[in-house]
C-alpha cells in the first residue's frame, strides 16, 4: 500500500505556495510598468529588479538561523504577512524610492516564503514518495506563475494599477490565512524550541559541503535557460516571428502535464531519470532556437523548453534534498533558489552582452555549449552520487 501524499498538510501547502506564487507573478510584467508611469528609465527598471533578487538572495542565507529560533510555520506566516502588507502599500507609492524600497522589503518576504514552502512540502512527504509529491508541488508554481501575470495585466489594463496591487495583496492574504490552518510537519527540519541556542552566525547555516556539485549543476542551468527566459521575446522581434504570444503558454502547459509523470520514474528509478533527459532537453531546445527560421521552429523550443524545464526544476531541487539530513532542508531548499537566482542573473547579463555583439544565434548556441558543459559534469561526477535518493 503507497503511503499517503495528500495529508492535510500538504494539501494546504501547496493551495498556499499557489495563492503566493500568483499574488508575487501578479507584478512581474507590471511593476516595470508601474516604475515607468512614476517617469523612470529603463534603467532603473533593472536597479529595482536587482533589489529584489538580493534581498531575497541574503534572507535565504540567514533562513535556517532564523528557523533555528521561531520555527517553519510562524516564520512562514510572517513572511506572508509581510509580502501581503508590501503588496498593499504599493497602491499608495508615488515614487521610484518608495517604490525600490518596498520592492527590497517583498524580497525579503519572498525569500522567507519561497524557502520555507519548499522546505515544509518535503517535510509532508514519505520518502518513497517524495520526487512524486514535489512533481504536483511545484505544479502550483506553474499554474500561479502562468495565472498570476494574465490576472495582473487585465486588472491592469482595464482598472488601473491600484485595484491590481490590492488583488495582489488579497491573494497574499488568502495564502496567510491557508497556512494557519495548515500544521507544522512531523519532521524537524531545524532544532526544536527547547533546544534554542542563542542566534550566532555559522557558515553551516548558509551552506552545506554536500552541495557543492548540485549548486554548480545548477548555476549552469540558470545560465543555459536565461538564453530563452530573457530574450526570446526580442529575439522573435528580430526575425519577425509570428505566434509569439503562443510560446508562454505552450512550455507551461508542457511543464505542467509532464510533472504528472516524471516524479514517479524519479522516485522508482533515481534521480538520474529526471536529471539527464532534462538537460538534453535543455540542450535541444537551445539548439533549436539556433537554427530557428520559422514561427513553427521557435514553438517546437517552447515544447522543448516546458519539457526541460518541467522535468529539470523539480529534480534540481529533490537532488539538493536528497544532499543533506532532514535537519539541514532548510539549506537546501535556500541554496537551491539562490543559486538558481544567481544562475539565471549571471546568464542573463552574459547573454545579452553575446547577443548585442555577436547576435542571437551565437546566443544560443554558446547557451546550448553550458547546458552540455552541465551535463557533462552531472555525468561524470554527479550520476552516481544522484542515481537514488537516500531515503
Amino acid at each position: 500500500m503507497k503511503e499517503k501524499i495528500w495529508t492535510k498538510g500538504f494539501t494546504l501547502l501547496t493551495l498556499a505556495n499557489m495563492l503566493i506564487i500568483t499574488g508575487v507573478y501578479m507584478l512581474t510584467p507590471t511593476i516595470p510598468l508601474y516604475i515607468a508611469s512614476l517617469g523612470a528609465a529603463e534603467s532603473h527598471v533593472g536597479i529595482v529588479a536587482t533589489i529584489f533578487l538580493v534581498a531575497s538572495i541574503i534572507t535565504r542565507m540567514f533562513i535556517n538561523t532564523i528557523l533555528n529560533q521561531t520555527g517553519k510555520k510562524l516564520t512562514l506566516i510572517a513572511g506572508v504577512l509581510l509580502n501581503t502588507v508590501v503588496l498593499f502599500l504599493y497602491g499608495f507609492t508615488h515614487s521610484l524610492g518608495a517604490t525600490a524600497i518596498l520592492r527590497a522589503i517583498q524580497g525579503i518576504g519572498f525569500g522567507i516564503t519561497t524557502t520555507i514552502t519548499a522546505t515544509m512540502a518535503v517535510d509532508f512527504l514519505p520518502d518513497s514518495r517524495r520526487g512524486e509529491g514535489i512533481g504536483y508541488f511545484s505544479m502550483g508554481v506553474v499554474l500561479g506563475s502562468t495565472i498570476g501575470p494574465a490576472i495582473s495585466l487585465f486588472l491592469m489594463r482595464n482598472f488601473g494599477f491600484q485595484p491590481m496591487f490590492f488583488v495582489a495583496s488579497g491573494f497574499s492574504l488568502i495564502t496567510a490565512i491557508t497556512v494557519m490552518f495548515s500544521e507544522e510537519p512531523a519532521v524537524a527540519s531545524v532544532s526544536k524550541p527547547e533546544n534554542k541556542v542563542k542566534a550566532t552566525f555559522k557558515w553551516q547555516n548558509i551552506f552545506d559541503r554536500k552541495l557543492i556539485l548540485p549548486a554548480a549543476f545548477i548555476v549552469l542551468i540558470g545560465i543555459a535557460r536565461s538564453a530563452d527566459s530573457n530574450y526570446i521575446s526580442l529575439f522573435a522581434e528580430e526575425r519577425n516571428f509570428d505566434h509569439l504570444t503562443l510560446y508562454f503558454p505552450i512550455s507551461a502547459m508542457t511543464m505542467f502535464f509532464i510533472r504528472f509523470i516524471i516524479g514517479r520514474f524519479s522516485d522508482r528509478k533515481g534521480r538520474n531519470w529526471v536529471l539527464i533527459p532534462g538537460g538534453f532537453a535543455m540542450l535541444a531546445m537551445l539548439i533549436t532556437l539556433s537554427l530557428a527560421k520559422t514561427s513553427g521552429v521557435m514553438l517546437l523550443g517552447a515544447f522543448l523548453n516546458g519539457l526541460g524545464m518541467g522535468v529539470l526544476a523539480p529534480g534540481m531541487q529533490l537532488w539538493m534534498f536528497d544532499c543533506v539530513e532532514a535537519s539541514r532542508r532548510s539549506v537546501a531548499s535556500a541554496a537551491y533558489f539562490n543559486f538558481t537566482d544567481l544562475g539565471v542573473g549571471a546568464g542573463a547579463f552574459s547573454m545579452g552582452f553575446l547577443a548585442e555583439n555577436a547576435g542571437y544565434t551565437v546566443m544560443f548556441q554558446t547557451a546550448a555549449g553550458v547546458a552540455l558543459l552541465a551535463i557533462v559534469l552531472y555525468a561524470i561526477i554527479g550520476r552516481e552520487k544522484a542515481k537514488k535518493p537516500e531515503l
